[in-house]
């Protein structure tokens, strides 16, 4: 030892003098092993998991017990003695309706339905299960438009319904495929809005040859019935579409076309059009002023005439304007100052301009006969009429186009047509020939804007002209 001392340094000697000095208490202390194993204490437990939820749900609700069940074994021994605990008390609760109706989200039903003809909005909806409540609000948010009282064959109703309540959320009547009016349920009212899809706006063009008729050959050709009308209507003061047409007369129009979703649903305005009538060219362009829109030749003059060149839809002549001509009733030499247009009896007769009435009962040899007085020394005569129209008297006025009495048969006449008579100054003019005077001329500030415009209208639709519509023009051109 003490050579050990001598070989260690001191440092070590103190570390292991402690380390001993530890080791002595620690055996003092601990007891013998008979006594430790006397004084063993043994704790055994077994826990359940319990959902918090169910606990939460149990002091929401009074409890029912429904049947008793043991407790989960606790064992607690202390000098092995074993303890068991009592039995304990299951419950069996039923979740809330109205937690469950909270927890759950809200489900719709939508529903369309077509309206048909003797269908109305409590008819439509009463078959649905909408209550008479709900068609009553929904009926008070439109009182004003009325727009579901006036529902037509062919439009739809697209509606929506609270699966839980039943009630009636939202109600849309499709009016067509550009409009409809949606309601909307804020509350115990409705809200009314209406909606309008713009569709998109593109140019088209189409050209003609007529060999029958406008409306036949126009129909062959892929132009549809409504330009057809239109374009009769704006060439209708310079072409008779019954007495005028010939053989080989072409039309070209440039119009609009309604796109939605890609899909021609229509046709727009008539931009410009041309025809080509017996050796004539006739052309036409749309410009909108302050008054309103209209047709102008290229260089500013009106299409629209102060009068129309037929004021009644006829089957055909049945006789000219003859000086000369041999009276069917008399059968003497009596001058015909006018022209006979054969047509139905019941045939609506028109105003050939504006004006006003000088005279409007029978004549002798006319009948019942209505005379218009259109200012400028212009006037007009109708006679053989079967009737007048509501309204028709001396002293009313009247305008172009306006029915002002009935095709017949009364006074000098052996069948049903309309007697019908172009006056200038007194002085009888053909009707079917007569020069007409042109509408009200395009205001100077206005003809500025308008001409450098029908210039490049004008370009287009000769760009748009197929090879043949192009021949035919410069040949005419050249004569």
């Amino acid at each position: 030892m003490r050579i050990l001392t001598k070989l260690l340094p001191a440092k070590h000697l103190l570390s292991i003098a402690v380390v001993s000095a530890f080791l002595a208490v620690a055996l003092v202390a601990l007891p013998d092993g008979e006594i430790a194993d006397k004084n063993t204490i043994s704790l055994e437990a077994n826990f359940e998991v319990v959902d918090q939820s169910q606990l939460m749900l149990q002091d929401l609700r009074q409890l029912a017990p429904t049947a008793n069940t043991p407790a989960p074994n606790v064992f607690f021994s202390t000098n092995n003695i074993n303890t068991d605990t009592t039995t304990t008390t299951i419950h069996d609760i039923p979740a809330p309706k109205a937690l469950v109706q909270k927890s759950a989200p809200p489900t719709f039903k939508e529903q369309t339905v077509e309206i048909k003809s003797g269908d109305s909005l409590s008819k439509l909806l009463s078959a649905e299960g909408i209550s008479a409540q709900d068609i009553h609000k929904v009926s008070l948010a439109d009182k004003s438009q009325k727009t579901l009282l006036q529902m037509r064959p062919g439009q739809t109703l697209q509606f929506v319904t609270d699966n839980t309540s039943g009630e009636l959320t939202s109600l849309t009547i499709v009016l067509n495929r550009l409009d409809s009016v949606t309601f909307d349920r804020v509350g115990d009212e409705f809200t009314r809005k209406e909606d309008s899809r713009t569709p998109e706006i593109t140019q088209a063009y189409k050209e003609a040859e007529i060999n029958d008729s406008l409306f036949v050959d126009g129909l062959k050709s892929g132009i549809d019935q409504s330009l057809l009308i239109e374009l009769a209507n704006i060439f209708g003061w310079d072409i008779d579409f019954a007495l005028d047409i010939r053989k080989g007369d072409s039309l070209s129009v440039l119009y609009e076309e309604q796109l939605l979703d890609g899909e021609k649903i229509g046709n727009g305005n008539i931009i410009a059009a041309q025809f080509i009538n017996n050796g004539r060219t006739y052309q036409a362009i749309r410009y909108t002023t302050d008054k309103g829109s209209s047709y102008y030749s290229p260089d500013g003059l009106a299409m629209r005439k102060a009068f129309i060149r037929t004021p009644v839809d006829f089957t055909r002549i049945s006789s000219k304007f003859n000086p000369n001509r041999l009276h069917p009733v008399f059968k003497t030499t009596m001058p015909h100052r006018g022209v006979d247009y054969a047509a139905a009896s019941g045939t609506p007769v028109k105003a050939a301009g504006d004006g006003k009435i000088s005279f409007a009962g029978k004549q002798n040899g006319y009948g019942n006969v209505v005379i218009i007085d259109h200012g400028r020394g212009y006037q007009t005569l109708y006679a053989h009429l079967r009737g007048f129209a509501k309204g028709t008297k001396r002293g009313a006025r009247v305008q172009q186009g306006k029915v002002i009495a009935y095709v017949g048969q009364t006074g000098w006449a052996t069948g049903p047509h309309l007697h019908y008579e172009f006056r200038i100054n007194g002085t009888h003019k053909n009707p079917v020939t007569v020069k007409l005077p042109n509408d009200e001329p395009m205001p100077k500030n206005d003809l500025k804007n308008y001409l450098p415009y029908a210039k490049q209208v004008v370009a287009t639709l000769a760009n748009s002209h197929s090879p043949e519509f192009a021949q035919k023009l410069a040949s005419l051109n050249k004569n």
